[in-house]
This record gives C-alpha cells, sequence and structure tokens, in this order.
C-alpha cells in the first residue's frame, strides 16, 4: 500500500486507519470479549443470517413502494417497541451494529445507529440515553460500557443509573435490501431480546441518496466496510496469533473517548487507556497493509505512565501537539495497547522503535515482524519493578473502521 507523508505542519500516513498529526501551532472485537455461541465465523462476505429462535421476532419484507416520505428506519424501531408490552419510555443505548458475522463497521453502521436513535425517541416505548452520555459514563469509569454496545456480546447483570438496555446488532445485504438483526439486551437482568427486519434497497437510496445517486454501487459501498477483503485478514492475523504473544496479568481498558469505532474523513478520533494498578503503555495500530505503527509513545508523547484508576487520553485534551484525523485510504485496523508494570520493559518494547520517529516522521512505522519481535523480547525473561514484584504483563484492543464522507 502506498504511504504518503506530508511536510509540516501535518504529518500522515497511508493505512486502513489513518491518523493525521498536527502541529500545536495547526490547532481497547477486546481480547477478553466473550461471543456469544450464536455467533459463527463464516468468511463476511457470505450472506448467512441467523436462524430465528424463540426470542427472534421477524417482521416481513416491507413491499411498499418507494417515497422519500418512508422511513425504513422506523420499521426496526417500531419492532424493538413490539418487545416492550406495556412499558413505556424505557431507556436505551445505541451501540453498534458490526456487518455480518465480522466485527467490521462500515458506513451504514454509522448510519444505521444514528437513525434509530431517532426512530426510537418517536416511539412510545423508549427514550434514548444519548451517546455523550454514554460516553461519559463510560470515561467516569461507571462500568466498562464498549463490551455491551458490541453485538454478540456475552451479557452479565449490571446496574447503571439511567439506562434499562442497549440496543445493537448485525446487518446482512439480501438481494432485495439489507436485513437488520436487533438484540435490545436488558442490563439488569441479563437478558437478550431479538428481532429481524429486512429494510428493502429502494427505501434505504431513496431516504440515504439525494436524487440521481440511487445506484446500486452506491448502496453497496453504503453497506460493504471498506478494503473489506484485506481488512478481514488483517483482523484474522492480528487476533489469531500475534495478541497471544502478552500475557493478560492484570485489567486493562481500552476504548474510544466518544464509543464509536466508525469513522469518517476529516473526523478525528481520540483513544482512553485505563487501569487499576500503576503501569506503562505503549499502543500500536496494526494496519492491512502488514505494517504496524508506534501511535503511541511518540515526539509529542514520550511518558507512557498510566497511575492506577487514572485515565490517559491519546492524544489528550491539550492534544500535546497534534491530533488523530481520519483520512484515506480507508478500511479496518486493529489498534491494540500493551501495559506492563516495569518501565523497564515498555522502554525496551518501544525505544529502538521510537528512535526511528523524526519531526518529518514523528510516529514509528515498522513491519509488522519488527513489531511482533519487539514484543516477544520484552516479554522474555524474569523481570521485577523497583520494589522487587515481578513485572506484569496486560493488552487490550479494537477494531476501527473508517470510510470517506
Amino acid at each position: 500500500m502506498t504511504r504518503n507523508y506530508v511536510s509540516s505542519p501535518v504529518v500522515a500516513w497511508g493505512c486502513a486507519l489513518v491518523f493525521s498529526l498536527a502541529t500545536a501551532a495547526g490547532q481497547a472485537p477486546n481480547a477478553s470479549k466473550k461471543k456469544d455461541s450464536t455467533q459463527s465465523n463464516l468468511p463476511a462476505t457470505e450472506v448467512h443470517p441467523a436462524k430465528p429462535s424463540a426470542q427472534l421476532r421477524e417482521e416481513p419484507t416491507v413491499t411498499r413502494s418507494p417515497s422519500a416520505n418512508i422511513d425504513p428506519f422506523e420499521a426496526v424501531a417500531t419492532q424493538l417497541a413490539s418487545l416492550l408490552g406495556d412499558k413505556k419510555s424505557v431507556s436505551v443505548g445505541v451501540g453498534n451494529f458490526a456487518f455480518q458475522d465480522t466485527d467490521l463497521l462500515s458506513p451504514f453502521s454509522a448510519l444505521l445507529r444514528d437513525e434509530l436513535e431517532v426512530a426510537l425517541n418517536k416511539t412510545s416505548g423508549f427514550k434514548v440515553v444519548t451517546r455523550d452520555r454514554i460516553a461519559d459514563l463510560q470515561n467516569e469509569g461507571k462500568f466498562q460500557m464498549r463490551d455491551l454496545l458490541e453485538p454478540g456480546t456475552a451479557v452479565e447483570k449490571v446496574s447503571v443509573k439511567g439506562i434499562q438496555g442497549i440496543v445493537r446488532g448485525r446487518f446482512y445485504a439480501t438481494g432485495n435490501g439489507v436485513s437488520v438483526f436487533t438484540e435490545l439486551v436488558w442490563l439488569e437482568g441479563g437478558n437478550v431480546e431479538k428481532t429481524k427486519v429486512t429494510l428493502p434497497s429502494s427505501q434505504i437510496a431513496a431516504r440515504v441518496f439525494p436524487e440521481g445517486v440511487k445506484t446500486e454501487s452506491a448502496l453497496g459501498s453504503l453497506v460493504t466496510p471498506q478494503n473489506l477483503e484485506a481488512s478481514i485478514s488483517n483482523l484474522q492475523e492480528i487476533t489469531e496469533g500475534r495478541l497471544k504473544r502478552v500475557t493478560k496479568e492484570f485489567p486493562l481498558e481500552f476504548f474510544t473517548t466518544d464509543t464509536r469505532r466508525a469513522f469518517k474523513q476529516g473526523e478525528v478520533v481520540s483513544f482512553r487507556v485505563r487501569s487499576d494498578r500503576d503501569c506503562f503503555v505503549a499502543v500500536y495500530c496494526h494496519q492491512s497493509d502488514g505494517s504496524s505503527v508506534l501511535l503511541f509513545p511518540n515526539n509529542w508523547q514520550r511518558s507512557t505512565f498510566v497511575p492506577a484508576g487514572k485515565a490517559i487520553d491519546i492524544p489528550g485534551t491539550q492534544k500535546h501537539g497534534f491530533e488523530i484525523e481520519i483520512g484515506p485510504p480507508y478500511g479496518s485496523d486493529v489498534v491494540q495497547v500493551i501495559a506492563c508494570t516495569s518501565e523497564r520493559e515498555i522502554e525496551k518494547l518501544v525505544g529502538q522503535q521510537l528512535r526511528t520517529a523524526s519531526a518529518s516522521q514523528p510516529v514509528a512505522v515498522m513491519t509488522r515482524g519488527m513489531a511482533a519481535k519487539g514484543i516477544s523480547e520484552a516479554g522474555a525473561g524474569a523481570t521485577s519493578v523497583p520494589n522487587g514484584a515481578p513485572a506484569m504483563w496486560a493488552e487490550a484492543h479494537m477494531v476501527v473502521s473508517t470510510f470517506p464522507k
């Protein structure tokens, strides 16, 4: 994949997840996620909707004539509302909608989440908790919300003031539209109810695209994640092999500060790391082109320390001289945080790599093999922290998907 570097004040590199780092003058699937046993591992290019179960309420495909006045997303909200019975004003947050049987997101994922928030608020049964409020709760450490936002994640009883449930799901391209499988997760009981609604292509196109752009190819690019095959291959390689190089000896939280995993061109993303003990961290972006970027530390942020119970942001509220801005090319990358209670071990991991950074290339870019070797070497042998206790390691990761406007 061609890598493009832009001179100051902006430095950018080309990858499936693209970061544009601006100077101050210009100014955590994670490894611990438990999957629902109903999830399959079919290739994402297959259309294989889950079989309806006793809990799955299905509405036939809507066959009305396409019209700009028809909101296909209201059909999903209406079907969910039918699960409530006599309940009114149930407070729910809206999570992620993944493409088929993958962890990848597409422009339709972001669209569906936005439109469903609006449609649910129009029903008498739901009151939508804003995304900002969900992010606040997660950022405050009230609970680890990110797992609950992901479809198919096993649910345990959770008590969160002001939120009774989470709406999340998957979607599958069909011959005549998009089938949306939605989960309504009840937090306190841990129960999950499911619905299925097929949204006709004509209604989606009439709702989303301006006149003259309602084409099959346009709808396909909306539904399908960018750089699909390379993204799937990258995710499989990372999750099935390289993530296992780091032992998980203490809890580590890793998420985006606004709870999203899907970003479009020009948007800015910030990551947050939190641990229950003092530790030192490194953050890598494993790209679908086979290379890895040492996102943190870098030429602007050198300190890797994370105090116990206190989160740090990358790049942080003060920006530390740079921002992470989405740009081309697009796709899905695995962003991983590695933590150790020994500063020496993290320095061993990133020291040689960080020395390759410069003013024109402030983040270290290396081959995948070099990154894997560094991780293995850093974790080899018995080490300890200043108080004599053995060094402990932890890891968390997430898939971040990007696409053009």
